[in-house]
């Protein structure tokens, strides 16, 4: 996936990006945001992989293009059958508001019963073909794996499809943990981000000016 890369603006990209984002080890830089589009990069640490997944079967607000910049990571999708149907595994869901909206976290809402349909692995491409990036719709349902220690996503966001005030869904085995959010969201410093734009960089050759304020 070809993009035009913003330049990025450090107090915007400081503004709205977070260390741990919804899981230890995953850290998200946001480039650009606005209501139509934000375009974002994920980077998972070493710890990453050992995990099945890195966040449990969710569904989004929005629509968005996703793709590896570097690493491998696989991208497994849900869907809801019947809850006797015998392919379905049972989770409890939870409607998810997020704290960092003024949300409240996790709220209960049912039982289902959901089935693993596709799993596919992606990788970089340099020639921007083949298996190497998907789009998902605010109501898929899916979780990712990341194969690779380094790997890092981008992620193009599209406009809002649920208003703020409407959750997204969250599926669990059994509940959430109750300090589920603890140590999460922490705020980079400048010198982390520049060190995080530079490594990138020398890793794969993606280069994003920096620039000041607009």
């Amino acid at each position: 996936m070809n993009i035009r890369w913003p330049e990025v603006v450090l107090e915007h990209t400081l503004a709205n990006s977070y260390r741990d984002f919804h899981a230890k080890g995953f850290d998200y830089l946001c480039i650009r945001r606005s209501p139509s589009e934000t375009i974002k990069l994920y980077f998972f640490d070493g710890g990453g992989v050992d995990a099945p997944e890195v966040v449990v079967p969710h569904d989004h607000r929005y629509d968005f293009d996703t793709w590896v910049v570097a690493g491998a990571s696989e991208n497994a999708w849900y869907r809801e059958v019947a809850k006797d149907d015998p392919r379905g595994q049972r989770f409890n869901e939870f409607a998810y508001r997020t704290p960092l909206n003024g949300g409240d976290g996790f709220t209960f809402v049912r039982t289902a019963s959901l089935v693993e349909f596709a799993r596919k692995t992606y990788r970089p491409s340099p020639r921007g073909v083949g298996p190497y990036g998907y789009t998902m719709a605010s109501h898929d349902i899916h979780t990712i794996r990341i194969l690779e220690p380094g790997t890092v996503l981008g992620l193009i966001q599209r406009e809002d499809v649920r208003p703020l005030g409407v959750p997204s869904n969250s599926y669990f085995r059994e509940a959430p943990p109750k300090t589920w959010d603890d140590g999460l969201y922490r705020r980079w410093t400048a010198d982390e981000v520049l060190a995080r734009l530079r490594w990138l960089e020398e890793r794969v050759g993606l280069r994003l000016e920096v620039g000041g304020a607009s």
